[in-house]
């Protein structure tokens, strides 16, 4: 697939579309190894791109970040608290948040550069599954597990969960859509409140061991997996 030099310029986060224009007017951009003095020249999106003699990578189509608690996931917030703006992960200003995680929800937020990959993400006809672990009031049993399974009516709807896994006051669950504060409702409805809420994966993106407020590329099959959405 072909592009424009000076948006693939910008998609792989050198720089603004006018300053990739200067760039390659300078003649400061190769392009295989051949100077390109046309910035709507189109070129593979693979190609070897570099700056000054030095390469200029592909950016990675996600970043995953650990969000921890007390953050809202907004650029900003009129009412001063705590948001991606002061708190969030340090990436080029082409990524935005895919979605939010409630304040006090922790885990797994995924950062894109790409909007359609976006809407695919978050498309309720996608049906992208994500899995959180909660720690509630009370011991869950197999009746929550038929409850969610049934589907549990909360304000904004009925919705449906798979418990991957119950022991004691913690359950680990899986659900497709992302309703506003959707998995706090559902267990409180069915009787169990929520102390605390982490998500766990998002599709094939795993929360893994990364620490909290730490961020990190998406790699490898979580990576394929991102890109299949696009084709």
């Amino acid at each position: 697939m072909t592009t424009r030099l000076d948006k693939l310029l910008v998609a792989r986060g050198v720089c603004s579309r006018k300053d990739a224009r200067r760039l390659v007017k300078r003649a400061q951009i190769t392009v295989d190894g051949v100077v390109v003095k046309d910035f709507g020249a189109k070129v593979d999106e693979g190609a070897d791109v570099r700056l000054d003699g030095q390469p200029v990578l592909p950016l990675p189509l996600l970043y995953k970040w650990h969000k921890p608690d007390g953050v809202l996931s907004s650029v900003g917030d009129p009412l001063g608290r705590l948001s991606l703006a002061e708190a969030g992960p340090e990436l080029p200003d082409l990524y935005h948040p895919v979605g939010r995680l409630d304040a006090e929800t922790t885990g797994l937020l995924l950062f894109s550069r790409d909007g359609t990959l976006t809407q695919r993400l978050l498309h309720p006809r996608r049906a992208v599954p994500r899995t959180y672990r909660a720690t509630v009031v009370g011991r869950p049993d197999e009746g929550l597990v038929a409850a969610l399974t049934a589907g549990v009516e909360t304000a904004a709807g009925t919705f449906t969960a798979v418990v991957e896994r119950l022991e004691g006051d913690t359950v680990e669950l899986t659900v497709t859509e992302g309703k506003h504060r959707m998995v706090r409702r559902m267990l409180n409805n069915a009787g169990f409140p929520v102390k605390t809420l982490q998500r766990l994966r998002y599709g094939a993106v795993e929360l893994g061991d990364l620490a909290e407020g730490e961020v990190a590329a998406v790699e490898d099959e979580a990576a394929e997996w991102a890109l299949s959405l696009l084709g």
